[in-house]
Parts: structure tokens; C-alpha cells; sequence
């Protein structure tokens, strides 16, 4: 009662949050980190200098980062569809991969490092 009196320029008619901004910063969250998951395998590949077996970490990290930047993206575009229908957001079954994906690139990078002669 005190808002329409007090601050009569909160009362809207739409919607004062976007639907989309969340979903948008995970998706730039998953970007980086897709970014930074590349730059790992790559520097993966840079220590393996061309054996192909110590290279396998890298070129599966190159391939999860790709992959990551796209399903990002896909996940995005279906979160903002689902949320502006007003439907519950998507099971979060992605994130446990990426997160699993994630712990395997930096044991393989561990394990590079440490048995490489550096």
C-alpha cells in the first residue's frame, strides 16, 4: 500500500525480473569454462610433442570443450523457453557430466605432468 503512495515507479505491469539473465551468466560461466578446459588441452597436446598416447588427454579435452561450448549454448536457448512458458528448468544431469568431465581433464593433466621429464 505504502509502494503505490511512497515509490510510485515500482509499480509495473511486466515483469521486473528478465526470465533470461540467469540463464544467460551460467551459459557465459560454461563458456569460460569451456575456454579454459581448451586451454588445458591444449597445453596438454603441447607437452605430448607428438606422442600419441600422452596426447589422448588432450585431444579428449579439445573434443569436451567444443562439445561444452555447444551444448552451453543449447542448454540457454531451452532454459529461457522453458522458464518464459513458465515450465520447471531442465534436470541439472549436464552439469554432473561437465563436472565429472572436468575432474578427469585435471587428473589426466596431473598425471602428464608428473610423469613427463619436464
Amino acid at each position: 500500500m505504502l509502494t503505490g503512495w511512497l515509490l510510485p515507479h515500482r509499480r509495473r505491469k511486466e515483469p521486473a525480473v528478465d526470465v533470461g539473465l540467469q540463464a544467460e551468466r551460467t551459459a557465459m560461466a560454461w563458456q569460460r569454462t569451456a575456454l579454459g578446459v581448451g586451454g588445458v588441452s591444449a597445453l596438454l597436446l603441447h607437452l605430448a610433442a607428438g606422442n600419441l598416447p600422452v596426447a589422448v588427454p588432450g585431444l579428449a579435452g579439445l573434443s569436451a570443450a567444443l562439445l561444452l561450448l555447444v551444448l552451453s549454448e543449447h542448454r540457454y536457448v531451452r532454459i529461457v523457453y522453458k522458464v518464459g512458458a513458465g515450465e520447471p528448468p531442465p534436470a541439472p544431469g549436464l552439469v554432473r557430466l561437465i563436472a565429472a568431465g572436468a575432474v578427469v581433464l585435471a587428473v589426466s593433466a596431473l598425471a602428464l605432468l608428473l610423469l613427463t621429464d619436464a
